[in-house]
């Protein structure tokens, strides 16, 4: 099964930083039900300046225990990123998932190193629940933060509204999230929306 994924960020002037759009296609193939391989390619435009390519990740994410039979699922996904310059980074999340009835908590560690600097290691997590309401429409908190690194420090929270598509639709579904900041580090404010399509 192929995935088709679009996120769209928007980080606002704050801080003494520049604001900052970034656009990020992944295109993913699911070679069974515990394998997937991909391809992500980010684009970033700061204030005042144009879009341009930021990087490009080859990703591939193994399911290790299966969250729709056991209590807690587990999983891992792996990138190995080139940013405008051929510098190689790379990103790893350790996911865990527990999916009951209307409820899915969902909680990630991810380990990252900057394309052309390995020398000091990235560390955040991210950690969310979602409620389903009705068929295709659910609500959540996510959370997440930076816990080493140039961004550390950084932690966020905010509310995320999830519209799943009817199965073989070609109207993808949607999400859009908000997110304010739980300390001085972190920007003012940021808005996420994700279209996913699957064939």
């Amino acid at each position: 099964m192929f995935e088709l994924e679009s996120q769209l960020i928007f980080v606002p002037e704050s801080n003494g930083e520049v604001g900052e759009w970034k656009f990020a296609p992944t295109i993913e193939y699911g070679i069974n039900d515990a394998l997937a391989v991909g391809l992500e390619i980010e684009f970033e435009q700061e204030s005042g300046e144009t879009l341009q390519f930021s990087e490009i990740g080859l990703q591939a994410k193994l399911v290790l225990v299966d969250p729709e039979v056991a209590a807690a699922g587990l999983g891992v996904q792996s990138s190995v990123i080139f940013d405008r310059s051929g510098r190689v980074g790379f990103e790893t999340y350790f996911i865990i998932e527990h999916i009951r009835d209307e409820l899915n908590v969902l909680g990630n560690l991810i380990v990252s190193g900057e394309p052309g600097d390995w020398s000091a290691l990235s560390t955040s997590y991210v950690g969310r629940v979602d409620h389903a309401i009705g068929g295709n429409f659910s609500v959540g908190m996510e959370t997440g933060g930076e816990l080493s690194g140039d961004s550390k420090g950084r932690h966020w929270v905010g509310p995320v509204l999830h519209i799943a598509a009817d199965e073989a639709s070609l109207v993808p579904s949607v999400e859009l999230s908000a997110f304010a900041p739980l300390s001085r580090k972190t920007p003012d404010f940021q808005l996420r929306l994700e279209l996913d399509w699957a064939f």
